[in-house]
């Protein structure tokens, strides 16, 4: 499509963000700009870095697995991280998704989520988590990255 490695997400890439309440059943509204694609099967899974929730479109999710199946043994850990901590979710017909109470309140989200395209996924973030993300990288590191690139 528009990189020379093959290997890229090849799907419909998830940008833009959306900040949404989180309604008195616990579910959170899936902007329509998001919803296909995403699909109505997702999953979720925490992040590494624990401060936000990955809601990876199913096919994703799948390529990612394949990766962690291949090769030896050392990587049971890696599985058992990513299959034992992962929540298959759907989205509902009217755009809603029921994150689960726990894995919603392991990264604070509790009335407010901020959704954030990464391209390959979603990030479900809580307000000031969010904000103290984006300040932990500076205008001019964010510039030297996208000149690494070549797309500065």
């Amino acid at each position: 499509m528009f990189m020379e490695d093959t290997s890229f997400y090849m799907g419909n890439i998830l940008t833009g963000n959306a900040v949404h309440n989180i309604d008195a059943k616990g579910r959170i509204i899936v902007p329509a700009k998001f919803r296909e694609a995403l699909g109505s099967t997702v999953f979720a899974l925490r992040s590494t870095d624990g401060r936000c929730i990955r809601i990876y479109p199913e096919l994703q999710f799948h390529k990612m697995l394949a990766k962690v199946c291949q090769g030896d043994v050392r990587k049971d850990a890696l599985r058992r991280l990513i299959s034992g901590k992962a929540e298959q979710l759907k989205v509902d017909t009217q755009g809603r998704m029921l994150v689960p109470e726990e894995m919603r309140l392991s990264v604070g989200i509790t009335e407010k989520v901020h959704l954030v395209g990464m391209i390959e996924w979603l990030e479900l973030w809580e307000e000031k988590a969010l904000s103290d993300a984006e300040a932990e990288v500076s205008d001019e590191e964010l510039i030297a990255m996208m000149a690494d690139l070549g797309i500065a």
